[in-house]
């Protein structure tokens, strides 16, 4: 029932008796009798009755209500506060995950920039810092700035021997010199390995970049102790300059990458960039495809220097060596192509293919019939990067049986260099190639560092004079004592020697005096192909008149033929 629907009832029975009091005044007018004036009283008290009740009954639910109504204006703040409070939590819980998130960022911002080492920034922050400097249009020789690459010395000697903790320590030392040595502006980097750079934003100058780099240099210099012991390193530093022409941080860091290379080569402290090294660097990357790609289209060929018994100038061996038949530069000599077949690893292919050609090349020329052919060896060179293969003695052993050489007919000429290199290793694979029967050289004897105690222990069988001894004799006494005691030295040992690099009468005559047995040089023959050998092997006695006072011919490095008369 609707609330207004509650006092319908009093109200019917308070207006009823009222109609009908007020319809008997109106008709008969007011009563006369006491019963009729009883009847109206009656009715009129009844009516007050059912009124009185009415309004009181409305009086009891207005008051409930406005109760209800106070009651729920007390309760409703509750809920409301709650539902602030919680929502203040959920603020502040938000504050703190921005906070957290925040201090994330920064984190794997720091990681990102830094190198986790030495907390130096990295090579991303330099890109970032130079691309910066670079957008501010540094066009003039006030605003350009210097940027160094170093490189430490022996780095990777220390870190294997002593460790990679005693390595990580001296990167960390290093980086704290290096942060010490700057001004607050400058900034300094750790990109990997051994390799830090500096930022110089305030030299813009050659003079002063070189003039720091060189106290780079020395306070590098200085030992560092690490676990009680000095460590002594170094550095090779390339110096960048920037100019309007760069335009990226890429180009800068290429440069000075490539000058800090250079300065390695050249074992320099420090070498500043100029734009022949690009030029120079681009060749060098173009000649490193061409000669990986000279390997599978066979563009290499041999040719071979004889060997010639100085006492009778007679024709005993050759001297293996490699040509490459560039199809655009022409014929290139190794020296401008081995080293990099060292650092690529394709040494080890080519001098394999080199020994199995040389191998069957001897045999054919054994075959030929006249006398001494069958006592003909051929000597492969050696690089110290296919010695140091741990299979080096399989790959000697391959050889020899795919070919079917004679073992005595082979000498391999490795330099004293890489023999020193690993003294005790070496003795043992010479050894072991020994028992193939290999004869064994040391070749550019005299250039190197040798121990006479280390060289009593390798089964060697010749030494080859550096042709820097041979020519030099000439210049003075000084200089053929060297040979001369070289010579002695071999005697002592019982080892044959080649005098390399022979070129005039007087060096001939003068190594014949030293009693020394072999030679080969300019003076008997360029290196030529094997198809003109065989005319050498059939003509014995080419170079009789060398030393008996005939006319002859003498080719000399540049090819320039020119003749001379012995008296």
């Amino acid at each position: 029932m609707r609330r207004n629907d509650k006092y319908a009832f009093f109200y019917l029975f308070a207006l009823v008796p009222l109609s009908v009091v007020t319809a008997v005044w109106v008709v008969n007018g007011v009563p006369s009798q006491p019963i009729d004036l009883a009847l109206v009283v009656f009715l009129l008290v009844f009516a007050l009755v059912a009124l009185r009740t009415a309004f009181r009954k409305r009086k009891t639910d207005y008051n409930n209500y406005r109760n209800q109504v106070g009651i729920a204006l007390r309760e409703r703040p509750e809920p409301a506060e709650k539902h602030i409070a919680e929502l203040k939590h959920y603020i502040g819980e938000l504050e703190k995950s921005s906070l957290a998130l925040k201090h994330s960022r920064e984190k794997y911002r720091h990681v990102a920039y830094h190198d986790s080492l030495t907390g130096l920034p990295n090579r991303s922050k330099f890109v970032q810092v130079i691309d910066q400097l670079l957008s501010n249009k540094f066009d003039s020789a006030e605003r350009r700035f210097a940027l160094l690459y170093l490189d430490l010395y022996r780095f990777k000697t220390i870190n294997d021997s002593l460790g990679h903790a005693v390595g990580d320590e001296l990167l960390r030392l290093v980086s704290s010199r290096l942060q010490n040595l700057v001004a607050p502006n400058d900034l300094v980097g750790r990109f990997n390995g051994d390799e830090f750079a500096i930022l110089l934003p305030a030299v813009s100058g050659v003079e002063l970049a070189e003039t720091f780099a060189n106290r780079v240099a020395e306070i590098l210099s200085d030992p560092f102790v690490l676990n009680g012991r000095q460590i002594f390193t170094g550095v090779s530093i390339g110096i960048v300059i920037s100019n309007p022409e760069y335009k990226s941080s890429a180009e800068l860091l290429r440069d000075a990458d490539i000058a800090m290379y250079r300065a390695k080569e050249r074992k320099r402290r420090w070498i500043v960039f100029e734009k022949k090294m690009h030029v120079q660097a681009l060749s060098l990357l173009r000649l490193e495809t061409d000669l990986r790609l000279a390997v599978e289209r066979d563009e290499f060929e041999l040719f071979y220097q004889p060997i010639v018994e100085l006492e009778t100038t007679r024709f005993c061996g050759v001297e293996a060596l490699l040509r490459w038949n560039h199809p655009q530069f022409g014929r290139i000599n190794p020296e401008q192509f081995i080293e990099m077949c060292e650092a690529t690893g394709l040494i080890v292919p080519i001098t394999l293919r080199i020994l199995e050609s040389a191998c069957l090349q001897i045999n054919e020329w054994k075959k030929i019939d006249i006398a001494g052919a069958d006592r003909l060896f051929v000597s492969v060179n050696v690089s110290g990067t296919h010695f140091a293969h741990p299979d080096i003695v399989e790959h000697v052993a391959a050889i020899l049986t795919k070919t079917g050489i004679s073992p005595q007919s082979l000498k391999l000429e490795i330099t004293e260099t890489a023999v020193m290199d690993n003294a005790e290793r070496a003795a043992t694979v010479l050894r072991q190639i020994k028992s193939l029967g290999v004869q064994l050289s040391i070749d550019d004897f005299g250039t190197g560092y040798s121990s006479l105690s280390y060289l009593q222990q390798f089964p060697i069988d010749t030494l080859k004079i550096d042709r820097a001894f041979v020519r030099s004799m000439e210049d003075g006494r000084q200089n053929g004592e060297i040979v001369r005691a070289i010579l002695a030295l071999a005697n002592a040992m019982n080892l044959s020697v080649i005098a390399e690099g022979i070129e005039s009468i007087h060096e001939l005559h003068q190594l014949r005096i030293l009693n020394c047995r072999y030679g080969q040089g300019y003076l008997f023959s360029q290196p030529i192909p094997a198809s003109e050998i065989e005319g050498l092997i059939l003509n014995p006695t080419r170079w009789e008149n060398l030393v008996s006072g005939s006319s002859f011919l003498i080719v000399p490095p540049s090819g320039r033929a020119f003749e001379e008369r012995i008296h």
